[in-house]
């Protein structure tokens, strides 16, 4: 009787614990997270992100504070001073993790290959999926408890005022995504080249790359529309329109910033209206909005590909 109300129990249990357990029970996970929080690099890596975050912003504040001692700290200007804080802080961990992320990742099956141990994996039980995520899982563990950490770097700017409850929830959603993403494609390259040097400056470049891509179309664009004459056109108004916010939410700083611009100016999470040729306001969705689910739904394409690359013999 007791064994049969013991199984229930579990039973019952099992529902709730099976993300998690499944997320615990894979080896590649707990070998990765052993090893690498033994070590010592993993403590200078969070040392060194907390530390230049902690310099940067004690910078700046140093910097507000002296510009506030001839306003006598009035209320606006300190909320424009937690506002800069949190932004600044927020900015700062989006780019030190596209620096960290690929560097976790892109060596992670590569390495395998080097040390000729990935042929000896495949012969295992551990199927293609349990090994691409539980590399991937480790990784972005690690970058997650780096987010984690600066959260009370961020909480500084409550102290000040100017930044809600909805600012903090919209950047770790946009910090966590970012953070998912650039591990999954450090993961993409390693699964197809058998070299960890190529696999990493792949992943950096393609981050550069697309920045600098995303910067010169914007240009473009917007030049191509200052030398247009009348501009009547609505149907190109309208491409024109959607194609800039597009290319503005899918970049992590302009969509970071935008995405507060209208939280600011429209009091508003979600929607907003704009006309950046001047011409009718078309209503579209807040930039963090098309971030999220944008890389969200790369994520998962990079990780098939990842899985289905590993999965393929090596010849």
């Amino acid at each position: 009787m007791e064994a049969t109300v013991q199984a229930s129990k579990d039973h019952k249990d099992t529902p709730g614990k099976n993300l998690f357990q499944r997320f615990l029970d894979n080896p590649v996970i707990l070998k990765e997270l052993r090893g690498r929080m033994r070590g010592r690099q993993a403590f200078i890596l969070l040392t060194t992100y907390l530390g230049l975050i902690a310099i940067f912003i004690g910078v700046l504040y140093t910097v507000l504070a002296e510009t506030s001692s001839s306003m006598g700290w009035d209320p606006s200007f300190r909320q424009t001073t937690g506002k800069a804080i949190f932004g600044s802080v927020v900015l700062l961990e989006m780019l030190l993790i596209g620096f960290i992320g690929p560097g976790l990742t892109s060596g992670a099956i590569s390495s395998e290959r080097e040390r000729q141990t990935f042929d000896l994996l495949r012969t295992t039980l551990l199927s293609a999926s349990s090994l691409v995520m539980g590399k991937l899982g480790a990784a972005f563990t690690y970058l997650f408890l780096l987010i984690l950490t600066a959260l009370p770097i961020e909480s500084l700017a409550f102290l000040l005022g100017g930044v809600g409850i909805g600012e903090l929830l919209i950047s770790s959603v946009m910090l966590v995504v970012t953070a998912l993403f650039f591990c999954t494609l450090g993961i993409f390259f390693s699964s197809f080249m058998k070299r960890t040097l190529p696999a990493t400056l792949s992943s950096y470049g393609t981050i550069l790359l697309s920045i600098i891509f995303i910067v010169i179309i914007l240009f473009l664009m917007t030049y191509a529309q200052s030398v247009s004459y009348g501009a009547t056109n609505k149907v190109r108004e309208l491409i024109m329109t959607v194609a800039l916010w597009a290319l503005i939410s899918t970049n992590p700083f302009m969509a970071a910033i935008v995405s507060e611009v209208i939280l600011e100016e429209n009091q508003s999470l979600f929607f907003t209206t704009t006309s950046p040729f001047g011409g009718s306001s078309i209503f579209l969705p807040s930039p963090w909005i098309i971030y999220v689910a944008f890389y969200t739904v790369l994520t998962v394409i990079l990780i098939v590909i990842s899985i289905l690359r590993v999965r393929r013999p090596d010849h």
